[in-house]
């Protein structure tokens, strides 16, 4: 599952592979001209209301009326931008784990010494080299697993994991997407191969992980793979324990990763099959 396909690729599997990353681009090209406009709806409306606080006598129900308009220009703005992540998640073909590479450590420990992250592996910053050899003693323990988190189709580097075998249990001793690809739901697509490794692969019983309780972008990723929420500690950062059972994910609780992606939301699938 971890080592790269070294299989010739079928010519007419190629031509399927573009035009499916063809459809995918088109339609990206067409979310981006629909938030275009709906910037500039929202801009207008802003633009209304801050020229009212130059008026001596501005009317107060038109104001109130572009104001609302603003905020309904803004949440419909959230919503294509998380639309445009999940096409673009898509397009990409999601995400791919390899074991790592020495010469990715340098970007990784960047990403692991970052205020609020470190603290799960170190307490302090450390040095690189200290990262390093950490590492190269990874490789030799069995039970502990680097992976490399990769964008499928591109093959970009955009985060690590670090998977742990405590007796008959998986521990996920850090998660960390890169910056600039977070908030696009490549961490809960990491979750679910990492529960996959843990079940599958390691053979264990069950898995757990540790959170700081202010990180809600990540409880929230915890939650959506079906972790439940097993204890809470105020010593030193306060954290949460979440878990999950063997019997629990394969009943269902965690997504199969075999079957067919979501159905797009209803948006969504008006813009692909018109083209809006």
């Amino acid at each position: 599952m971890n080592e790269p396909q070294s299989e010739n690729v079928r010519p007419e599997n190629r031509v399927d592979e573009d035009a499916e990353v063809k459809k995918w681009d088109e339609a990206i090209q067409n979310m981006h001209r629909i938030i275009q406009r709906s910037e500039q709806k929202l801009v207008y409306f802003q633009n209304r209301v801050k020229k009212a606080q130059y008026l001596a006598r501005p009317n107060q129900r038109k104001v109130r009326a572009a104001g609302a308009q603003v905020g309904m220009h803004a949440a419909h703005l959230a919503s294509l931008h998380s639309e445009l992540r999940e096409l673009e998640r898509r397009r990409d073909g999601g995400i791919c784990l390899f074991p790592t590479e020495q010469s990715e450590l340098r970007r990784i420990w960047n990403w692991i010494n970052r205020p609020g992250l470190r603290e799960i592996l170190y307490s302090t910053r450390v040095p690189f080299d200290t990262f390093l050899e950490d590492w190269h003693r990874w490789r030799t323990e069995s039970r502990v697993h680097a992976y490399s988190i990769q964008i499928r189709r591109t093959r970009v580097l955009i985060g690590f994991l670090l998977l742990c075998q405590a007796g008959d249990a998986a521990v996920v001793e850090l998660v960390v997407i890169r910056p600039d690809h977070r908030a696009r739901g490549y961490g809960t697509d990491v979750m679910h191969e990492a529960l996959r490794l843990a079940f599958e692969e390691l053979n264990a019983a069950h898995l757990t992980l540790e959170v700081p309780a202010d990180n809600g972008a990540a409880l929230t990723c915890f939650e959506k793979t079906g972790l439940r929420y097993l204890s809470y500690t105020d010593e030193g950062v306060p954290r949460y324990t979440m878990g999950i059972e063997r019997g629990e994910w394969e009943s269902g609780v965690a997504p199969d990763l075999g079957a067919p992606p979501p159905r797009l939301t209803a948006p969504l699938q008006e813009l692909m099959e018109l083209g809006l």
